[in-house]
């Protein structure tokens, strides 16, 4: 009750003599209920309230931390075990687990070797993001003399997304030799070297995703001489770029997981061969692949699987041989998933 009520009450008690006496005499007789309603309700408090309301107070207390780590990271409230030694024949392999964010295995992951066809993962990531998919390409007789540049005559056009697609499923090398070469001279003024300032935006795009250790002479990844690679990288930044084009442009990869693969050119005439990935269906819930080889490189593989429940998982052999680099992927796979289930 603030003043103003309370003074009020009392001037009108004071023209109120028989209500004023009949509120003094209740107002003794009052006092003893009072005390033991008080003395109840104390009573109740002090066993009842007090105690659970310190019991809350400790509760929040031990459940809620004064500050929360929002550094901590996945393995610090889930650690992961590393796959089980892999006796691979590559002279490196690296597992990487997209969900946690961590790798689970290893094998000289940080050294740089030649890439040979895997190199086309770059040339088809460029391509994807200076041009439009439809652009017309061209054929050019250059491209297709390429080594083992495939079926595709000089003169025929065909559209840049299905002339990637191709490039990576079949590793036809006139393809990404044309890509490199067309998507250049759109570039600049169509006069200059296209391959060549294609392969620069490659370095340029490599340096900007911080994939310091690859390094790209040319769009197709052939040994340029006996001694020198057409391009280096090491499995970890293979590894991380194949992370970056599935979670920026999914559908670049998508092709890769088929058996085989038609090229449409604009007369509707189509070409038709395998993937080079010869395990490709074996390989459960693929999400992407590429395979490598040359004299230099040897045998070079690199996928991305779903593990189960959107776990995804990127694994790269490099180095191996034309075709231990399949069994160097179905060991790591089987032992992926095995380290997987026993969580």
């Amino acid at each position: 009750m603030n003043p103003t009520e309370e003074n009020t009450f009392i001037l009108e008690e004071e023209n109120q003599r028989p209500t004023f006496a009949l509120a003094e005499q209740t107002k003794f007789s009052i006092i003893p209920h009072l005390t033991v309603i008080g003395l109840i309700l104390f009573g109740i408090f002090s066993t009842v309230v007090v105690p659970k309301t310190i019991s809350y107070l400790n509760i929040n207390k031990t459940t809620i931390p004064d500050k929360i780590d929002v550094t901590a990271s996945a393995s610090a409230i889930a650690p992961v075990r590393q796959i089980e030694l892999v006796s691979i024949t590559g002279k490196a392999g690296f597992v990487w687990d997209l969900k946690t964010r961590e790798t689970l295995y290893e094998k000289n992951a940080n050294e740089a070797l030649p890439l040979a066809s895997i190199t086309k993962l770059m040339t088809a990531l460029v391509a994807y993001e200076l041009v439009d998919d439809d652009t017309p390409i061209t054929i050019s007789a250059s491209a297709a003399a390429e080594e083992s540049g495939g079926t595709l005559r000089p003169g025929e056009v065909f559209k840049v997304k299905e002339l990637a697609d191709f490039a990576l499923v079949t590793s036809y090398n006139s393809a990404a030799y044309m890509l490199s070469d067309a998507v250049g001279k759109l570039l600049g003024d169509g006069n200059e070297n296209g391959v060549s300032q294609f392969v620069t935006g490659m370095n340029i795009t490599a340096e900007e995703l911080g994939l310091t250790s690859l390094k790209y002479s040319n769009a197709t990844g052939l040994d340029i001489s006996a001694t020198v690679a057409g391009a280096y990288g090491n499995a970890r930044d293979v590894s991380l770029l194949v992370e970056h084009i599935y979670t920026k442009y999914p559908e670049i990869l998508r092709p890769t997981t088929a058996p085989k693969t038609r090229l449409y050119n604009s007369l509707g005439q189509f070409h038709e061969d395998n993937n080079t990935n010869e395990i490709v269906t074996e390989i459960p819930n693929l999400l992407g692949s590429k395979t490598g080889y040359t004299d230099l490189a040897g045998g070079n593989l690199t996928i991305i699987f779903d593990a189960g429940f959107s776990h995804q998982i990127i694994i790269t052999v490099l180095g191996s041989t034309r075709t231990e680099r399949f069994n160097d992927m179905k060991k790591l796979i089987a032992a992926t998933l095995d380290n997987i289930n026993k969580k």
